[in-house]
């Protein structure tokens, strides 16, 4: 049997969907959690578009996370495709879908059980749910995309007795299994008092915009030079440090000369607990065992399934700036910042427009 080839697909928030057939520049392919992580997703759109031989084919799908692991798996369903002349556009509705981590996850498509391609699913998570696992995430993920980050260190008292405001620094720095590596010395960065600490201050600001992200405390332990963690760590921070004069000498001048030390941050505070997971909500009727093991559902749209209804409310997409000035606050790109700020104008005067049609209903 000849194979269905799948021209594009995408995996949305479902209001940022209804948003984007008001204002198509609002369309932003983000799965959100508004609960925080780990949390469950809001209803998301599954779009696609097969291009395949004419007559009934079978299809499913399944969203896996960053480590391969399945965390939905939809119904097979009978679809219909036109002929290799058409394109036959499908959606569906996924609710219930756990997510546990903001990292890129994979959606890929099925048909007559032959795996047709796979795309990414990209995840955004807002606040609420266990805070430290979101703070945690956000923290990691800023520094992957960032090269500098901002140390505050406490510093001695003056001759007098007097204390004095912690000095305040950006610095370049290695990111290692979730622990972040620091040089200072002569030749270098030189970051007073780093090494005779116990606890710094980390902020991670907003490539494009500076604004402040994250600001986590982190313990300080020293890295002593004839350690092999120095070496493997120092061989990373070659690749890393621009304008290097002495190239890989550099590192023997490290270990001469500069002082490396292991800052591990700290994202819940001492003695908290994370929050104990509540019981799954029974899966919706007719989901049936190919919920999947988040126990999601998916309702379809289009070959015979029942049609999304129309809304007939129409709203000129304007820019909610409070919202985009909060966006932009939390180190939000000005892209997606924007895309949001629309759909939210879009929500509220559409909120606004049925509460009126309905008191309207009521009056007359």
């Amino acid at each position: 049997m000849a194979r269905a080839d799948l021209h594009d697909a995408l995996a949305l928030d479902s209001e940022i969907y209804e948003a984007s057939r008001v204002d198509p520049s609002l369309l932003d392919p983000v799965v959100r959690v508004d609960g925080g992580l780990p949390g469950v997703a809001r209803p998301a759109m599954i779009m696609r578009r097969y291009q395949g031989p004419q007559g009934s084919s079978t299809e499913y799908f399944t969203i896996a996370d960053d480590q391969g692991r399945e965390r939905f798996r939809s119904s097979v369903r009978r679809i219909h495709l036109s002929g290799e002349m058409f394109e036959d556009q499908f959606v569906d509705t996924v609710r219930g879908l756990r997510i546990d981590s903001n990292e890129e996850h994979s959606l890929t498509f099925f048909v007559n059980d032959e795996e047709v391609a796979s795309i990414p699913v990209f995840i955004e998570a807002g606040l609420g749910g266990d805070p430290w696992v979101a703070l945690e995430q956000t923290f990691t993920k800023a520094l992957q995309k960032g090269s500098i980050l901002w140390l505050e260190v406490p510093q001695p008292r003056d001759r007098r007795g007097r204390d004095v405001d912690p000095h305040q620094q950006p610095v370049w720095f290695v990111l290692d299994s979730g622990k972040v590596y620091v040089l200072s010395g002569p030749g270098e960065q030189q970051v007073p008092n780093l090494g005779d600490v116990s606890e710094v201050k980390l902020t991670v600001r907003s490539k494009d915009h500076r604004s402040r992200i994250v600001q986590v405390p982190a313990s300080v332990r020293v890295v002593p030079p004839d350690d092999a963690l120095f070496n493997r760590i120092g061989r990373s921070g070659l690749g890393k440090r621009l304008n290097l004069r002495d190239g890989d000498e550099a590192l023997e001048r490290w270990r001469a000369n500069c002082t490396m030390v292991e800052l591990t941050a700290r994202f819940r505070p001492a003695g908290s607990r994370p929050p104990q997971p509540r019981a799954a909500a029974p899966a919706a009727a007719g989901a049936g065992a190919d919920a999947g093991p988040a126990a999601a559902t998916a309702a379809g749209e289009g070959n015979g399934a029942p049609k999304m209804a129309e809304d007939d409310i129409h709203v000129e997409a304007q820019l909610d700036q409070e919202v985009f000035d909060q966006l932009i606050a939390e180190g939000k790109s000005e892209r997606v910042a924007r895309a949001k700020a629309k759909a939210a104008y879009v929500r509220r005067e559409k909120a606004r427009i049925r509460a009126d049609r309905e008191q309207d209903k009521v009056s007359s």
